[in-house]
């Protein structure tokens, strides 16, 4: 199943039929953006849900993502301050380490967002209706694209429909 347009963005996903009494939705997925993929596709038995949890918290915090500190930096720039600042382990004290967690965590997009994604860091951010996605694979370097937000919305949120019956049909 696609949703939205790989040239732009969209989410690729299979339902694997793997019988469960909880509704967990097993298959494989990726993202697109831009033309860049986010995500192993070929890894399978993904459980989606994982990943549909966490779209659903960068949906419920969208407006909280606008940040103006970010719109004059590059793709580039903003991967190193947004990974340093989370992940990082460096020479900042444990009270400057909360203090960033507690400011950037947000802006997390699927960093451990489903076995799809393990070998991916990803963040996002918001800036004059453009949903910047910025990702990596393993040690590659870092990529950013910039999506139409109401584009990202209709993408997500059909995704998240579709994970929902997908759900009722998981027994």
């Amino acid at each position: 199943m696609r949703f939205g347009n790989t040239s732009t963005f969209a989410i690729d996903c299979v339902h694997e039929a793997i019988p469960n009494e909880r509704g967990w939705v097993f298959g494989r997925m990726c993202i697109w953006a831009g033309g860049l993929q986010l995500g192993d596709f070929e890894e399978p038995s993904c459980m989606l849900n994982v990943t549909g949890g966490h779209l659903e918290g960068v949906m419920g915090r969208l407006q909280a993502l606008e940040e103006p500190s970010f719109e004059d930096l590059t793709h580039a720039q903003l991967y190193e301050l947004l990974d340093r600042a989370i992940y990082c382990d460096d020479d900042r004290t444990p009270a400057q380490v909360a203090a960033d967690a507690e400011r950037y965590f947000k802006f997390d997009l699927l960093t451990n967002g489903g076995e799809s994604f393990d070998r991916f860091k990803s963040f996002i951010a918001i800036a004059n209706g453009q949903v910047r996605i910025l990702f990596t694979e393993l040690s590659s370097e870092p990529v950013g694209v910039c999506v139409d937000l109401a584009e990202f919305v209709a993408t997500v949120t059909a995704f998240l429909g579709w994970l929902k019956v997908e759900a009722k049909n998981a027994g």
